[in-house]
This record gives C-alpha cells, sequence and structure tokens, in this order.
C-alpha cells in the first residue's frame, strides 16, 4: 500500500495539470520519500523528462539527482521556456555550480513569451552574481511587460538582501507600471524612458541600501 508520501507526491507532481500551474505545487513533496519509493519518483522522473516535463526537472533538482545529470545536460540546449529553466536550475543546485545560469539569462533576455521570461526573472533569485545582476537591470529597463520589469525588480532587491516588493517603493514603481499604446511611437518611447529612469532608480537604491548577498547560490528564495 503506497504511503501518506508517496500519494502526497503523486497530487503534487502528476496532479491536475490546472491545479498545478494555477495553485503551485508542493515541490519539497518528493524529498519525504525514502527507500523503493524514492527510487520509484526518481525513474518517474526521468522518464517524464524526457519527455519534456517541467516539474518533472524540479523534482530531480530538489532530490538532488545524480542519476539525472546525463539526462539533464543532453537536454538543455534542446530545451526552450520552462522547461530550459529549471533544467539549468537543477543543474546548478545538483552540481553546486552555476555554469548554466547563462541559460536561464537567454531564456530572459531572448524567449519571445513574457511568461518564461517571468519565470526567468524569478528563478535567477537563486544566483546572487553581477552577469545575474546586469541581466536583471536590462529587464527592468527593457523589457516591454510589466510582470517581467515587476520581477526583475524583485529579484534584484532579493538579491541584495531587501524586501523583495517593488510597489513599496513607489517612487520607481510609478515607472515600472507605465503603459504604451503600441501602435503610438511616442507612447512607446516615453514608456521606455519610464522604464530605464526606474532602472536607474532601483540602481542608485541598492548602491545606497542593498548588499549582494553571499555564495554561490541562495536556498529557500521563497521563505
Amino acid at each position: 500500500m503506497p504511503s501518506r508520501e508517496w500519494n502526497r507526491f503523486m497530487v503534487n507532481y502528476y496532479g491536475d495539470p490546472y491545479t498545478m500551474w494555477h495553485d503551485g505545487i508542493d515541490e519539497k513533496s518528493v524529498t519525504h520519500l525514502s527507500g523503493a519509493e524514492r527510487k520509484k519518483a526518481e525513474d518517474m522522473l526521468i522518464a517524464s523528462l524526457e519527455e519534456g516535463n517541467h516539474y518533472a526537472a524540479i523534482g530531480l533538482r530538489e532530490l538532488r539527482s545524480t542519476r539525472a545529470l546525463n539526462n539533464l545536460e543532453r537536454l538543455l540546449p534542446l530545451s526552450t521556456g520552462s522547461l530550459r529553466i529549471e533544467i539549468a536550475v537543477a543543474l546548478c543546485l545538483i552540481k553546486n555550480s552555476i555554469e548554466a545560469v547563462s541559460c536561464i539569462i537567454d531564456v530572459l533576455k531572448n524567449s519571445a513569451f513574457w511568461s518564461y521570461r517571468m519565470d526567468a526573472a524569478r528563478a535567477l533569485r537563486r544566483f546572487p552574481n553581477e552577469e545575474v545582476v546586469e541581466a536583471l537591470f536590462e529587464a527592468v529597463a527593457e523589457d516591454p511587460d510589466y510582470l517581467v520589469r515587476n520581477h526583475a525588480s524583485e529579484t534584484l532587491l532579493f538579491l541584495h538582501g531587501m524586501t523583495p516588493r517593488i510597489a513599496d517603493r513607489k517612487d520607481i514603481f510609478r515607472h515600472v507600471i507605465v503603459e504604451f499604446e503600441k501602435e503610438d511611437k511616442d507612447s512607446v518611447d516615453s514608456a521606455f524612458s519610464h522604464y530605464k529612469k526606474s532602472a536607474d532608480m532601483l540602481r542608485a537604491l541598492i548602491e545606497e541600501e542593498g548588499k549582494l548577498r553571499e555564495g554561490i547560490i541562495v536556498e529557500g528564495i521563497w521563505e
């Protein structure tokens, strides 16, 4: 008979897709498994990874699955979007290395889909280094989507040990949220001047009040 921990793992990693997307999953649920159930879960996650399931990369990351390293490394250059982000994060955490961070930055800078760029901005909370910081400032100044700019701003605050809520910095936030009409060049130009202003103001604030976190990887980024 399956354990309660197994049932919880299945609900979180193989449950209703809409609920998983809308409510999120308990990423740590897989870590409560032991023995044969833990190995079975790892086998299932590796198989799901091969099918393109980005939740599988999360589970393998949480298990620190060295068995999955070859799969993750082979799939990384073939992947896009959320799968690319989660594979890169998994490789970084399993190997305790930041060599795959550039792939997350690539999604932030180049993905055509705002949701993937937003996910990349959030994922970069784990990596306090200057390359990440500059990519995030670029997103604040240049990304056309509000949610990407918002999360990039909050990741920058978090990485520098500050409360990650840009809306509380009203003098900066008012520039972040400016909207524009896509067909109106003057409207676009005006909005992007505000975004650059917000990035400049945020940089000045961080230089005055913040300090980049130590270490190459930060755990517990949502606690």
